[in-house]
């Protein structure tokens, strides 16, 4: 293995960091339940409930009830609770500690602010015409901790130069579109990636010309650190459009050509302390010159 050190200083260098609770445990985990019910009957419930469900259900964990972001709703699958799916579809929420299996397209799929998804574990989503994502979110305060994800990697169509135009199965997937928000303010830490055939992360913002998107907003202050990802697309982290994102601390282990690709613009990044496996020849590239505006990390490759 090969450790990046730090480059031209950067020990003195702090990296942009997204808001919201880092390394603090988010408000409702591990809080007493006040709500106990069968996993294929959740309640309707109020801002500030602890939702603990149990058993298995053989298709989708739909969530709709949210709370505040100072009181969101706790979901726990206290380890044990069995899905084919989850979908999150409200603000300010936890889930933690259920498992989705055999889901149909993406393993989970979370749309709204302030969700906090951690210690879940995703394994085969498998192909039912959309892309089998782990995980595909939109919205802003999002966290994503601590979740294993494996065996990503049905319907696709990839060799060494990529996935062509079929479906991607990606560890990490957001996008704009008309449907949905951009996503800023965002934390993926200690989450681990195994047998992901596209990609660990693909993000990308609301301004990509070249591919006939002009969205408003802006995607922006990422925090990516303390990840493992084995995955065999041409890169591990495709970046487009979106800026200040802090990347650091990760273990790069799959059969990529570079670990990071930043592209259309993803300005103010920062790369520090990632872990290469060596087969790995490169550890981070730019699209265009433009990527280097705000850079603060190793010199990139050509």
């Amino acid at each position: 293995m090969v450790l990046l050190a730090a480059v031209l200083g950067l020990a003195a260098c702090s990296p942009p960091s997204a808001s919201g609770p880092e390394g603090q445990a988010p408000p409702g985990s591990q809080a007493a339940c006040t709500v106990e019910a069968d996993v294929g009957s959740v309640p309707a419930v109020a801002p500030g409930a602890v939702v603990c469900l149990s058993g298995t259900l053989d298709s989708r964990l739909t969530l709709t009830a949210g709370g505040t972001p100072d009181r969101p709703v706790t979901y726990t699958g206290g380890g044990s609770a069995r899905v084919r799916g989850i979908d999150v579809l409200a603000s300010n929420v936890v889930v933690e500690g259920f498992t989705s299996a055999e889901a149909h397209s993406m393993g989970a799929k979370l749309v709204g602010d302030g969700i906090v998804f951690q210690e879940n574990t995703i394994s085969h989503p498998v192909y039912e015409g959309d892309d089998t994502d782990g995980v595909r979110f939109f919205g802003n305060h999002i966290q994503l901790l601590r979740n294993r994800i494996s065996d990503v990697e049905d319907g696709a169509d990839c060799d060494d130069d990529g996935c062509g135009d079929g479906p991607h199965p990606d560890c990490f997937q957001t996008y704009y579109s008309d449907e949905y928000p951009t996503s800023s303010d965002v934390v993926i830490d200690g989450n681990r990636c195994e047998n992901v055939v596209a990609q660990c992360l693909i993000a990308e913002g609301p301004n990509l010309p070249d591919e006939g998107i002009r969205g408003p907003g802006a995607s922006a202050n990422w925090v990516f650190r303390n990840n493992f990802c084995d995955d065999d697309a041409v890169q591990a982290v495709m970046l487009k459009d979106v800026q200040n994102v802090s990347i650091t601390g990760n273990d790069f282990e799959g059969h990529n050509n570079k670990a990071i690709a930043l592209a259309d613009g993803s300005t103010g990044a920062y790369v520090d302390g990632n872990t290469l496996n060596p087969r790995i020849p490169k550890l981070i590239t730019f699209d265009d010159p433009y990527e280097a505006d705000g850079y603060r990390g190793p010199q990139p490759d050509s």
